[in-house]
């Protein structure tokens, strides 16, 4: 996100000189950005976050503090913090505030800092038609194929110029990113790099991917919803026994190869599967993979904006309505009150690089022809990239309805609990 809070990395580097810094987010944004700043030469103290499920743990090699261990023992003489998370940015910086930390002189936003957030889908088809996914909800779909590696190399020049505070590359968006073969050198030009590579994969193959976890990618999802034919009815063509085998591999895989490797279990709320949650709990604690849980969204937001202005969805789109237990409409009411509507787009500093270098306009709408520019990524500086995002009357429309805080909602933490949504 290009910004006035922009600053050039020795500036930063010598406004945190002799501090301790904590980054406030302890997931892989948060990664991310320790990443950055140790390309600049910078070490970090701990992370800060609010999620009671990793406060007084250790995440990456570094303490997690609850927000209110850390203002109780440290003061803005010495200490400085980053925001990394994305959802929370604004919550997070009134905290600060409240706190004594200025913006700028105590804290800073790392979203404001690097230009944008590169999701590089490198692999442009999936193996699964998942019915809450385009994939398996959409007729019109972009051309199949994938990234190869010297094109990626490219990709990874050019942000990199241009854009010195990147610490992340998403290596998905609605791919399966297991299906490039040249996945292993893609994961190895990233490491090189200093950047944190961040895969999702569902993980129902046959096929070997040992190569993948001996290129040591930083952080890997697996995506589920559910167990046994609950998991295959709402990831549409899949298989529970591939899937369940899968997941033995990846442990067996990350012990011989990569133990640091984070892998994160990503459980979909259905109102079908909730029971499923004990069990998917215990399988995480015995593979030592840590679990994640959201409200199952119905995606992409081409189809969120079809049930808020009433019209009709796909077959497949209207299944995933029967089955959701947060319904989109429930959603609807939250996403589009005056506090939440005018809250900032998560999205709009996420910039999608499709496998053969188009650049949509945004990482959660799906249709074709939706580009941010006409150009290819590699044709297209950042500058001219943000303009284009800022003036888009698309986004001025998603903004204006509400539409853009909807996965917001989804993912909220405090609503899933205040719901009871998974017995925690």
């Amino acid at each position: 996100m290009i910004t006035d809070s922009y600053i050039e990395p020795e500036v930063l580097i010598s406004r945190v000189e002799g501090k301790k810094i904590y980054i406030w987010g302890a997931r892989h944004d948060g990664y991310a950005a320790s990443l950055m700043l140790s390309r600049l030469g910078v070490s970090i103290t701990g992370f800060i976050d609010s999620s009671p499920s990793i406060q007084n743990t250790s995440c990456f090699g570094y303490n997690v503090f609850s927000p209110e261990d850390f203002f109780a023992n440290n003061s803005t003489d010495d200490c400085f913090i980053l925001i990394s998370s994305g959802f929370y940015a604004d919550e997070i910086s009134k905290i600060c505030e409240e706190n004594s930390y200025q913006k700028g002189a105590n804290y800073l936003v790392y979203g404001e800092l690097r230009k944008f957030n590169y999701q590089v889908d490198i692999s442009g088809s999936c193996n699964l038609k998942c019915i809450s996914c385009p994939r398996g909800n959409f007729d019109e779909h972009r051309p199949v194929g994938v990234m190869s590696a010297k094109v990626y190399q490219q990709v990874i020049d050019k942000i990199l110029r241009e854009d010195p505070y990147t610490g992340i590359i998403t290596l998905y968006n609605w791919g399966e990113p297991l299906l490039n073969k040249q996945l292993p050198e893609i994961v190895k030009i990233t490491r090189d790099n200093n950047l944190l590579s961040a895969i999702s994969s569902n993980l129902s193959f046959s096929f070997d991917f040992e190569k993948v976890i001996a290129a040591k990618p930083t952080w890997f999802r697996v995506s589920n919803s559910g167990w046994g034919d609950n998991y295959e009815k709402t990831h549409t063509g899949g298989n529970w026994d591939l899937f369940y085998n899968n997941l033995f591999k990846l442990k067996a895989y990350k012990e011989k190869h990569h133990p640091d490797m984070i892998v994160e279990f990503f459980f979909h709320i259905y109102n079908h599967n909730r029971g499923d949650y004990t069990k998917i709990k215990d399988l995480c604690d015995e593979l030592g993979f840590t679990l994640r849980h959201r409200h199952a969204a119905l995606a992409p937001l081409d189809n969120i904006a079809k049930v808020y202005d009433g019209l009709s969805v796909s077959p497949a789109a209207k299944e995933t309505q029967d089955v959701q237990f947060l319904k989109v409409q429930d959603v609807q009411v939250i996403a589009q009150s005056q506090v939440e509507k005018s809250r900032p787009c998560y999205y709009e500093d996420h910039l999608w690089i499709n496998w053969d270098l188009q650049v949509a306009h945004c990482m959660e709408w799906y249709q074709p022809g939706l580009n941010l520019v006409e150009k290819d990524f590699l044709s297209v500086t950042a500058e001219e990239l943000w303009e284009a995002r800022v003036t888009s009357s698309h986004c001025a429309m998603c903004k204006s309805k509400g539409i853009h805080r909807t996965y917001n909602v989804y993912g909220d933490e405090k609503l899933i609990a205040e719901k009871g949504s998974v017995p925690v």
